[in-house]
């Protein structure tokens, strides 16, 4: 009997784009020489022509993008993992480049490597201008608090440990939308010790659809009306974390809507 390795990586991708997937898993395959595996989760089937990859799983879910996260984390076998949107475009030899940092700062399990993105149109954007570094820090955004360090960094794409992952419980399903959960994540592991480097590399380019435009209505309004406030409460807190366990119960994508009604009715 043959014997298959496990994958080096890992790659989350809710999903509610099926079309976009042929794209998506081209440009991965064109970003990395590492053996991976990514992991689809959400409501529609993979398109035929995908289904001859053994390294693609495949999870039926209709909840919101945080519990897709989750599932897809439980379902993962590689040492390492990332997470990506299927509205993106993994840059060539972009994945390769920012998984050689995450070796090269050695073995403990609690380092950590972000990478930059861009959002536009995907092929209308410069890929030669990057954002500066601030731009990546949680005190820039919505979710800033005198309670934070202001040189904590977001995970929006990020490049770690499964292990240390699954020790912070995940990806907490309080959050609906990802860029939420992803942040929470970020305080709680840099809480824990996370030591994170940025990579200065640009990793994906994305779409963006603003405000309720387009499909993003239920993201907008999950972020706005939900996960922000949500957010806020936390860590505009100066008893976080004493308050609470800084790791997440990884099952809570139990406790939410399992279809989510702010995308289906």
């Amino acid at each position: 009997m043959s014997e298959h390795k496990k994958p080096e990586l890992s790659v989350i991708l809710p999903s509610i784009r099926p079309e976009r997937l042929p794209g998506f898993y081209k440009s991965l395959c064109e970003s990395t020489s590492l053996q991976f595996e990514l992991i689809v989760v959400g409501p529609n089937p993979l398109p035929e022509e995908l289904l001859q990859y053994r390294n693609i799983k495949y999870v039926r879910d209709f909840g919101h993008p945080t519990r897709a996260q989750n599932i897809a984390l439980l379902v993962a076998e590689g040492e390492n993992v990332t997470w990506q949107a299927d509205d993106a475009i993994m840059l060539p030899g972009s994945v390769d480049a920012n998984m050689k940092i995450l070796r090269e700062m050695g073995g403990n399990p609690l380092n950590v490597v972000i990478a930059k993105y861009q959002e536009g149109q995907v092929g209308s954007v410069d890929r030669d201008r990057q954002h500066d570094d601030s731009y990546f820090k949680i005190a820039a955004g919505p979710a800033a608090s005198p309670y934070l360090p202001p040189d904590w960094w977001l995970f929006n794409v990020a490049f770690m440990h499964r292990s240390f992952l699954e020790a912070l419980g995940g990806f907490n399903s309080e959050f609906e939308g990802t860029w939420s959960s992803q942040t929470d994540l970020a305080i709680r592991a840099q809480a824990a010790g996370a030591i994170v480097k940025m990579s200065g590399i640009a990793c994906m380019i994305c779409d963006h659809m603003p405000g309720t435009t387009g499909d993003h209505e239920p993201i907008h309004n999950c972020q706005t009306f939900h996960d922000e406030p949500l957010l806020h409460a936390k860590y505009r807190n100066n008893e976080w974390p004493k308050n609470e366990s800084i790791a997440a119960e990884i099952m809570n994508w139990k406790n939410v809507e399992t279809v989510w009604t702010r995308r289906f009715k």
